[in-house]
């Protein structure tokens, strides 16, 4: 089941309610399109959804951490070896944790120019599907 890789203001609104204040860890499950998916009208388009991924979101989401003077810590970042109690849809290319000192930090981000004109179209255009769930430490 491919869910939609639009982040929803109401889902982000219950999980800034649920961390508080305090740092939040995000959890990126990843599956990439064998084929990118661009917008024709997109200048900066790359041939494959990994380097879309990496030299193009990636590139983009720094950028825009740099302009609101968020500096999120990448604290895992791996591909999936092998599933053990996983279900029919659960095999995901890459599995990535990240650290921000907090929810509202994390919509400063996505909410800038940058991010949109510049992370957010390799974001939909690569990933096939994508879970995102953030997590408060104990």
């Amino acid at each position: 089941m491919t869910h939609g890789l639009e982040l929803d203001e109401e889902k982000l609104d219950d999980a800034a309610r649920a961390i508080g204040e305090g740092p939040v860890v995000m959890v990126n499950l990843l599956r990439f399109r064998e084929t990118p998916e661009y917008p024709a009208d997109f200048a900066g388009a790359l041939s494959d959804s990994r380097r879309g991924y990496y030299e193009g979101y990636v590139v983009g989401f720094r950028a825009a951490c740099a302009e609101v003077g968020v500096a999120p810590e990448l604290v895992y970042a791996g591909a999936q070896a092998a599933g053990i109690l996983v279900g029919p849809d659960d095999d995901w290319h890459e599995i990535a944790l990240v650290r921000y000192p907090s929810c509202a930090d994390f919509r400063r981000i996505i909410a800038t120019d940058t991010y949109i004109r510049l992370a957010k179209p390799h974001r939909l255009a690569v990933l096939k599907d994508w879970r995102f769930i953030a997590t408060k430490a104990r």
